[in-house]
C-alpha cells in the first residue's frame, strides 16, 4: 500500500512553526441547548436534535472549533451544519472529539442538526431529548488551524471505520500518538517500582536520541493527524531544556497532552511553562504521608505537595489548564493509604484521581531497601480480588468527597461489569431493551487502530504492549507491518494474539484470564511466561539481559 503523506501546512514546506495568539471571539449558546452541566470539572451542555451558536459578524472568513461527545459508536450519528450559504455534514465519532465548521464572511450564527438523537432508553428517568454533548466551542479566523482540524477529523472517521469493518491494513494514521520526550530522570536511585535498568537495556542506541521539533516534522501525517499526544518516556519531562518550544508546537498543532512528572522540579519557572495549556499533567505521587512516600522514593514529599498546591492556584483552581491528576498505584505498601489518598486528592482540588494497578511483570528483579522498607517487586503485587476491592473502594469513597476519579482497570469495559458473574439468560425478548448504539461491532480492543507509541524502547501498538514490534525509526513499516495486521486480526475475530496474551500489564487480558476467557493454549503461554519472569527475580535479569544483547547482535 503507497502510503499519502499530507503536508502539516497545505501548500508550505513541512517545517514546524509556531502561530501567533489565535484571537477568539464570544460565542453565544442559543435555542437548542440546555444548561450547563459538569463532567468533572469540565462544562458542557447537552444538545438537543438542532441548536445555534451565536457570536458578532465580521468582515472576515472564519472557522468555529466545536468539541462534541457523541453516544454512538457505529458512526450512524452525523451533525449538519449551516452558516450563511455553506453546508457542511459531518459523521460523528464516539466520545469527545473536536470539529471545525467554516464561518462566511458576515455570518452572526451557526446552526446545527442531528439526524437522530442519543435514544431514550438510555436516559429514561430524563425527560429532555437528548443529542450530542457540547463544550464551550471558539471562534477564529486561523485558517490554518482550520484545515489542520478537518484533516485531523477526516482521518479520525475514516480510522473508525477501518476498526468497524475490520481491516487489517490501514490508510489513516493513529488518532493518539505515543512519544518519547526525555530519557533521563532527577529522581536517583529510580522509584522502587521503576524496571529503570531494564527500560535503558531496551533503549540501548536510542537512550540518548534527541527530541525536537525537528523529530514532530519527521513523523509527518503520524504527529499531524494526531488529535492525542502521549508521553510515554522512561525519564522526567521537565528535565528538557527544550521543553517549551515543544509545547508551544503541541499548542499550535492543536494537539491534547498526555505526561507524567514526578512532580519534584514543579518551580514556578516549570508551573509557568504550563498554565493555559490544553496539557494532562499526570503527578505520581502513590502515597499520601511523607513516611510512604520515602518507602518509594525520597524524602521530597512535602515539597512536591508545595509544588501542586502552587500549580492549582497558578492555574486558576479546579477545571483550568492544564488539567491536574494525581496518581495512586495500590501496592502493598501504600494500599492502607488509599482512602487518605483521596481525601489529599479532594485537599489539593486537582482536576482527577488517577487509579493506575502495579504493572503484572514479576520477575523483574527489583529489590530496594529505601525509607526503612523492604520493597520486592514481586510482593507487592496484589492479588486481582484484591485491586476489584480497592477498586470499589476508591470509587465509594470518591463519590463521597465528589473527586473525579478515573480507574484505568476500567480500560476496555468497567471492572466491575466484567468480574461479576453473568445472569442466567432469558430466552424471553425483553421489550425494554436499550436500543443499541452500536458498540457491539467493535473488535476486543481498538488500540491497535488508534494508537502508535514511537518509544526509545521500541514501537509499540498499545500503552500496555509488552514487546517492541520495531526499532523507533520503524514506526511507518510497523502500522502495518504483518505482525499488527495479525493483531488486528484476533482481536476483529474476538479473541486475543499471542502479542497481547504476552502483554499480561493489559487490564482487558487480566480481567478475561481471571473470569476464565483465555483459552487452555493461552492460559499455558502466560503461565510459562510468569515462569520465565520467575527465573529472571531468582538470577537477577541474567536471562532477561542475555537475550536483549542477542537480539540487537
Amino acid at each position: 500500500m503507497a502510503e499519502t503523506f499530507l503536508p502539516i501546512f497545505p501548500g508550505q514546506s513541512t517545517n514546524l512553526r509556531v502561530a501567533p495568539p489565535m484571537a477568539t471571539v464570544p460565542v453565544e449558546f442559543g435555542d437548542g441547548f440546555f444548561e450547563e452541566e459538569y463532567e468533572g470539572a469540565t462544562p458542557f451542555r447537552w444538545m438537543s436534535l438542532r441548536g445555534r451558536f451565536s457570536f458578532a459578524p465580521q468582515p472576515v472568513t472564519r472557522a468555529l472549533e466545536i468539541e462534541v461527545c457523541c453516544e454512538f459508536g457505529d458512526l450512524s450519528q452525523r451533525l449538519k451544519a449551516s452558516s450563511g450559504e455553506l453546508r457542511e455534514g459531518l459523521s460523528l465519532i464516539d466520545g469527545w472529539s473536536t470539529l471545525s465548521v467554516p464561518v462566511p464572511a458576515g455570518a452572526d450564527h451557526v446552526d446545527l442538526e442531528l439526524n437522530k438523537p442519543y435514544p431514550r432508553e438510555h436516559y429514561p428517568a430524563d425527560e429532555r431529548t437528548l443529542g450530542i454533548r457540547v463544550r464551550t466551542p471558539i471562534l477564529h479566523a486561523d485558517q490554518r488551524r482550520h484545515e489542520l482540524r478537518k484533516r485531523q477529523g477526516s482521518n479520525a472517521v475514516l480510522n473508525t471505520r477501518e476498526m468497524l469493518e475490520g481491516k487489517t491494513v490501514v490508510e489513516s494514521t493513529p488518532t493518539s500518538l505515543g512519544i518519547d520526550l526525555h530519557g533521563a530522570c532527577n529522581v536517583k536511585p529510580p522509584c522502587v517500582y521503576c524496571e529503570w535498568d531494564a527500560a535503558k537495556d531496551e533503549e540501548a542506541d536510542y537512550v540518548n536520541a534527541p527530541f525536537t521539533v525537528q523529530t514532530l516534522e519527521e513523523y509527518g501525517p503520524f504527529f499531524d493527524q494526531a488529535t492525542d499526544v502521549v508521553n510515554c518516556s522512561i525519564g522526567e519531562p521537565f528535565m528538557m531544556k527544550n521543553l517549551d518550544e515543544l509545547f508551544d508546537v503541541f499548542g499550535a498543532q492543536g494537539k491534547i497532552l498526555e505526561m507524567t512528572t514526578n512532580g519534584q522540579i514543579l518551580t514556578d519557572r516549570n508551573i509557568e511553562k504550563l498554565l493555559g495549556r490544553d496539557i494532562r499533567l499526570y503527578i505520581s505521587l502513590d502515597a499520601a504521608t511523607p513516611k510512604t512516600y520515602a518507602q518509594f522514593r525520597n524524602d521530597t514529599f512535602g515539597k512536591i505537595l508545595d509544588n501542586i498546591r502552587r500549580l492549582v492556584e497558578a492555574k486558576g483552581g479546579k477545571g483550568s489548564l492544564p488539567k491536574v491528576f494525581l496518581v495512586f498505584m495500590p501496592m502493598r505498601a501504600n494500599v492502607h493509604e488509599l482512602d487518605a489518598f483521596v481525601e489529599l486528592c479532594a485537599e489539593l482540588g486537582v482536576d482527577q484521581m488517577i487509579l493506575r494497578p502495579l504493572n503484572d511483570t514479576p520477575g523483574n528483579g527489583l529489590d530496594w531497601e529505601r525509607g526503612g522498607y523492604h520493597f520486592q517487586y514481586e510482593n507487592e503485587l496484589l492479588p486481582f480480588e484484591e485491586l476489584v476491592r480497592v477498586s470499589g473502594c476508591a470509587a465509594e469513597r470518591a463519590r463521597e468527597l465528589d473527586v473525579d476519579l478515573h480507574d484505568q482497570m476500567d480500560f476496555g469495559g468497567p471492572l466491575k461489569a466484567m468480574v461479576e458473574e453473568s445472569p442466567p439468560q432469558d430466552p424471553t425478548p425483553n421489550p425494554a431493551a436499550k436500543p443499541s448504539l452500536g458498540f457491539e461491532n467493535h473488535p476486543v480492543c481498538a488500540e491497535p487502530w488508534k494508537d502508535l507509541y514511537i518509544l526509545r524502547r521500541g514501537i509499540r501498538p498499545c500503552c500496555y504492549g509488552g514487546a517492541s514490534i520495531g526499532d523507533m525509526d520503524d514506526y511507518r513499516t510497523a502500522w502495518n507491518s504483518p505482525l499488527l495486521q495479525a493483531i488486528r486480526a484476533k482481536l476483529t475475530a474476538g479473541s486475543f494474539h499471542e502479542y497481547c496474551v504476552m502483554s499480561p500489564a493489559c487490564p482487558i487480558v487480566r480481567k478475561a484470564e481471571h473470569v476464565n476467557e483465555l483459552p487452555a493454549a493461552q492460559k499455558t503461554r502466560l503461565t510459562v511466561w510468569r515462569l520465565w519472569q520467575r527465573l529472571n527475580d531468582l538470577t537477577a535479569g541474567v536471562p532477561r539481559r542475555a537475550v536483549n544483547l542477542i537480539r540487537r547482535k
